[in-house]
């Protein structure tokens, strides 16, 4: 299965086996002519942070709002100054350069016949694919007009700090994975206040990855009994799974023209990331399928939203939690098209941003303590 999930998130074929090679001067090239990678945001806290702010280690109501996000690659901002159809060179550099690298690690594996687990697998794939983010156009983690961090300053006078908890491939089923992390942060910060707001934005790879709904269950359960009992007064705002599944049927288009293999269409960035073999869906799929791909993805959601109520009733199930749940409805149009896309397929480009950003603050501003 560790095999299978990298094969999930590198290329594979003849056309991709000369990119393994070809990309690689492609993309060290390509690097000396991309822009620096973006500063990471003042008020962004790192899970390997050690803090020396006694302001931030005292619960006085004049310490500044502390707010953990969890979340995937959009939590992060990914590739969203990428444009569609003509990405520019740090597409290159950091997209096709990652794939190439991804290339070329499983080829050493198959050599060495080492098999990774999965968690370590995904810490393989946030090595390869971290230089993607871009942390200044998130809207939960950014320094734009319609970031979180941004928004709650001009609100109360005080710019919050935000743990940054957001991980590439971001899903429940590695839930636990990012929970070590907070864990870890406050066994090295013992004094350090516990967040007063956190948002759960895990909003695509468990549907992306073909989750069955009884694991979807079980990594949800697992990940709230002890999100709840490490911050048992907060207010937590869970992210319902988005609807992708327009995106991954949309008529095929090429979204990067130039390449040494020629023009790449979605419907092939989509087999890159193992997305189309996983679903079953693809740019003009069957019917049928879309039909499978919604019935499931309706169970997935019915599991979250339940999920949310009980932690909000069930005191046995949730014994530590004194805080409030907050479910956002993922059926809510947003407003987010196919054509809010970055040069990858997947993301939404920072027009998108601004939505997500702009819609979630309209939750998430009568909450603020």
């Amino acid at each position: 299965m560790a095999r299978q999930f990298l094969k999930r998130c590198v290329p594979s074929g003849l056309a991709l086996l000369f990119m393994a090679g070809s990309l690689a001067t492609t993309s060290v090239q390509a690097a000396e002519v991309a822009a620096p990678v973006d500063p990471t945001p003042a008020h962004l806290v790192s899970p390997e942070a050690t803090v020396r702010d006694p302001q931030m280690e005292a619960a006085s109501p004049d310490s500044p709002l502390f707010v953990a996000v969890f979340g995937d690659s959009v939590t992060l901002g990914t590739m969203a100054d990428a444009q569609f159809g003509n990405p520019g060179p740090r597409f290159y550099a950091d997209f096709i350069g990652s794939l190439s690298v991804g290339t070329l690690n499983d080829f050493i594996l198959k050599q060495m016949n080492r098999q990774l687990s999965e968690d370590e697998m995904h810490n393989t794939i946030m090595r390869l694919f971290g230089n993607m983010a871009r942390k200044n156009l998130s809207p939960f983690l950014g320094t734009q007009d319609y970031s979180l961090p941004v928004l709650i300053n001009e609100t109360t006078g005080n710019t919050p700090k935000i743990y940054n908890g957001a991980q590439m491939a971001g899903a429940y089923y590695f839930g636990h994975l990012y929970l070590d992390k907070f864990t870890k942060f406050y066994q090295r910060n013992p004094f350090h206040k516990r967040p007063e707001l956190v948002i759960v934005n895990f909003n695509g790879m468990d549907f992306m990855d073909n989750r069955s709904p009884e694991v979807y269950s079980t990594k949800v359960k697992e990940f709230y009994q002890r999100l709840t009992k490490m911050v048992p007064y907060a207010t937590i705002v869970v992210t319902g799974i988005k609807d992708s599944i327009p995106l991954l049927t949309y008529p095929d288009r090429v979204a990067v023209p130039n390449s040494p293999v020629g023009p790449i269409t979605c419907s092939a960035l989509y087999k890159f990331v193992r997305f189309s073999n996983a679903t079953g869906l693809y740019p003009e799929a069957p019917q049928a399928a879309i039909d499978l791909a919604y019935g499931r993805l309706a169970v997935l959601r019915g599991i979250l939203e339940k999920e949310v109520g009980l932690i909000n009733t069930d005191r046995i199930a949730y014994p530590h939690f004194k805080g409030r749940m907050v479910y956002v409805d993922p059926t809510t149009d947003d407003g987010i098209t196919p054509e809010m896309i970055a040069a990858d397929c997947i993301h939404p480009n920072q027009e998108g941003q601004k939505i997500i950003g702009e819609s979630m603050w309209n939750v998430i501003e009568p909450l603020l303590p």
